[in-house]
Formats: structure tokens, C-alpha cells, sequence
């Protein structure tokens, strides 16, 4: 099934004004501002902002919705869950809902998620980098579940990862088209036309 791209309703852009802002804010960010701080937590920092956006720009999102009506966005580490829950906390304190659906964080390690049939987030996190095969199992894994994957970190959407970041003269999302396409998710259009998008034409 191929990726759906949709167009906002009137009714939806009161919803998106606030996402558009932290668009204007990013692509006008210089990329030099990426190393003012800690790079990896700068990166984590602005990765959260545009993993809010992606999140609200995916229209079948209430759909994943669990049986308490509310969506599970868990964060992943392997083996250390510290960042994890620092970047769980963040979240939390910025989006407490979306399409009328309650937002739920949760940390979780990669084998949780991977290895219970019963774990149904709506969409994921990475807060540890991740090994090329554990990668590779969770691109699969978020294929077949028509689940969100964000990670901040360099090169994981170059390895499938559907969402991430670009740096180059500006800040901006980073989609990896393939990965959408066979997920079969549908996202908006206004976050396709600002993104980066590795393995398909640019707009």
C-alpha cells in the first residue's frame, strides 16, 4: 500500500498553526546553532519539536489509539534509559493530546517493543542509537504496524528510519520516502513540502 499525502481542511489548520510555528522557528534556525550546546542533546532537543510536528501531521494516528482510548508514544533504549526518560518528560510537558486522542509516554527498551504482541504504540522515539540490525528489525517492525519511528540521530533515516533531521544551511525535517511509502502512513502536506526527503524527489 502506498503512502497517502492529504491537504489540510479548514477545519484543521486552527490545530496545525501552532506546528507551522515551530516550522517558521526550525528552517530559520542556522545550522551553527546545533553545536552552541551539546550536539547530541541539541539534536535530541530539536528532534522532539519536529517528531510533535510529524505526530500531528499524521492523519491515522487516532486510529492506533488503545483500548483505554488513549496513544502510546513510547521512547526506546537498548540498554539505558536515562535519556530516554528525559526526553519522555519533555514531551510530556509540551502535547497532551492530538485528533482528541490523550497522548501516553512510556520508555521501553527496543525488546520489549519488538518481542510483545500486546505493546501498541502509536508511534516511537529513539533515545539511544541504535546497531545497524536493531535498525533493521525495527524498520521492519514499524512497516508492518504502520507505526511513526523518529530518531534524532545522524544516519538512521539513511537506514530506514521513517523521520529524522537535516543539517545543512538551516534545520529541517528529514523523511525517509521509501520507508513512508511502505508503511503506508498518511501525512500531511505541509510537513512533506518542508521536509528533506531521502530516496524521493524533492518538491
Amino acid at each position: 500500500m502506498g503512502a497517502t499525502v492529504t491537504r489540510p481542511s479548514s477545519s484543521a489548520r486552527r490545530f496545525l498553526a501552532a506546528q507551522l510555528a515551530v516550522f517558521a522557528l526550525m528552517l530559520s534556525m542556522p545550522s551553527a546553532s546545533l553545536v552552541a550546546q551539546s550536539f547530541g542533546e541539541r539534536r535530541a532537543h530539536v528532534g522532539l519539536k519536529l517528531f510533535r510536528t510529524l505526530l500531528a501531521a499524521d492523519t491515522g494516528i487516532h486510529e492506533r489509539a488503545g483500548s483505554d482510548g488513549d496513544l502510546l508514544v513510547t521512547f526506546l533504549h537498548v540498554d539505558d534509559s536515562r535519556e530516554a526518560a528525559n526526553h519522555a518528560r519533555e514531551l510530556a510537558d509540551h502535547l497532551d493530546a492530538i485528533r482528541g486522542r490523550s497522548i501516553r509516554v512510556e520508555v521501553a527498551s527496543l525488546e520489549k517493543v519488538l518481542g510483545e504482541e500486546s505493546y501498541r504504540p502509536a508511534a516511537l522515539f529513539v533515545s539511544q542509537r541504535l546497531a545497524t540490525d536493531e535498525i533493521r528489525r525495527l524498520v521492519d517492525y514499524a512497516v508492518r504496524r504502520h507505526v511513526i519511528v523518529f530518531s534524532p540521530f545522524e544516519g538512521d533515516v539513511e537506514r530506514g528510519i521513517l523521520g529524522g533531521i537535516s543539517v545543512e544551511a538551516t534545520v529541517r525535517p528529514l523523511i525517509n520516502m521509501q520507508t513512508l511509502s511502505a508503511s503506508g502512513l498518511a501525512i500531511k502536506a505541509f510537513y512533506l513540502k518542508v521536509a528533506k526527503r531521502y530516496g524521493g524527489a524533492q518538491p
